[in-house]
């Protein structure tokens, strides 16, 4: 199992081990031990902190402190067996009763693991161990086949560390699993359904395999013919891939289709207003673009779009005032910076076309 933890934050829950009369040569060992811990030196430390417990096995803070650097050091059994002596001896030792079944968890021993991990996750207030319980009792539901209770801590994460690697990466490998089992299932229990023919549709398409895919959105149609989706994927995998010169007028007749199924697709509004715009019908692309803003005003893409058309039909000022709600919604998306540097070079705001160039260049991938 993924250790999450790193040794360079472990020194924040070190137990001073001061609180007990000591021998010089045992409170100088167990220093020198600390110290290593806190420097990363997982070895020393433990050599250190080793000595201090052949003097006295009684110390059980400083037996919790060894089983930290054992579970630094990915010695998984050793810090679980310090662990489970430290709580023997002392069972108020907060370090020991979280880290313990983080080192029962990286060792696959989720049964024993998880009563420790769930409790430690709910109560446990710092975030950095927080996080790390929560990843380990994520990876041991999914383990036991607790895909819901996996669910619950895996929302609760992305709400806390909506940017974290770790927990997103988590995330995706949970939902992707149980979005193949569940579509499995529909293959398997409804395989000649209109929703198996979607699923098939969307792994061919996934596959590079344009044709099979709209093949499959036929089926699923002539079994349900109102399917939402359909003809708008139809439509985009006709527009990316048909070689013929009319493919985009047969494309505009599956997204007229989609539209008699759902008035409200922003998305075949988009794709309406594409066609028309790249195809120099620019009246009814500015209409279809405004139509899709009115289904979804923060829809990034209608926004370029209806911008780029009002440009070329030479409504400079009306592309701008279109284009500017658009930096709050994306302020970080280039494309957007582009264009409006474009639109305020074009309406003589040298200075403001300049500083959007600059902010275009700057938010370019380093090479």
């Amino acid at each position: 199992m993924k250790h999450y933890f790193t040794g360079c934050v472990l020194f924040l829950f070190l137990l001073p081990s001061l609180a007990f009369p000591q021998k010089p040569e045992i409170q100088g060992e167990v220093e020198q031990g600390l110290e290593a811990l806190r420097r990363g030196n997982f070895p020393a430390a433990e050599q250190h902190l080793s000595a201090a417990l052949k003097s006295d096995p009684t110390l059980a803070e400083v037996r919790a402190n060894l089983g930290l650097a054992y579970y630094a050091d990915h010695k998984y059994p050793q810090a679980i067996s310090e662990f489970q002596e430290a709580l023997r001896r002392d069972p108020t030792l907060e370090t020991a009763k979280s880290f313990l079944p983080l080192s029962l968890a990286a060792v696959d021993d989720c049964a024993e693991a998880s009563p420790g991990l769930e409790r430690e996750f709910a109560s446990n207030s710092d975030p950095k161990l927080r996080r790390v319980l929560g990843l380990s009792l994520e990876r041991c539901s999914i383990a036991a086949g607790k895909e819901a209770e996996a669910d619950q801590v895996a929302q609760k994460l992305l709400a806390d560390f909506p940017d974290d690697p770790d927990v997103l990466y988590a995330a995706g490998q949970l939902y992707g699993k149980l979005s193949s089992e569940i579509y499995l299932r529909l293959m398997k229990v409804a395989p000649n359904s209109a929703r198996s023919y979607q699923v098939m549709a969307s792994v061919a398409a996934s596959d590079g395999n344009w044709k099979a895919a709209i093949d499959a959105y036929r089926k699923a149609l002539k079994l349900e013919p109102a399917l939402e989706g359909a003809h708008l994927q139809i439509a985009i995998l006709m527009l990316t891939h048909l070689p013929e010169p009319d493919a985009w007028r047969q494309a505009l007749t599956e997204l007229n289709e989609e539209l008699k199924i759902d008035p409200t697709s922003a998305q075949a509004e988009y794709e309406i207003g594409e066609v028309y715009r790249k195809h120099a019908q620019l009246e009814p692309a500015v209409s279809a673009f405004h139509r899709a803003l009115q289904l979804d005003p923060g829809a990034v893409p209608a926004r370029l779009g209806l911008a780029k058309a009002l440009r070329q039909l030479g409504r400079t000022q009306e592309a701008l005032e279109a284009l500017e709600p658009a930096l709050k919604t994306a302020p970080d998306d280039p494309a957007v910076h582009f264009l409006l540097a474009q639109v305020y070079r074009e309406l003589g705001r040298n200075a403001e076309a300049q500083q959007e160039e600059a902010k275009f260049k700057s938010l370019q991938p380093t090479p």
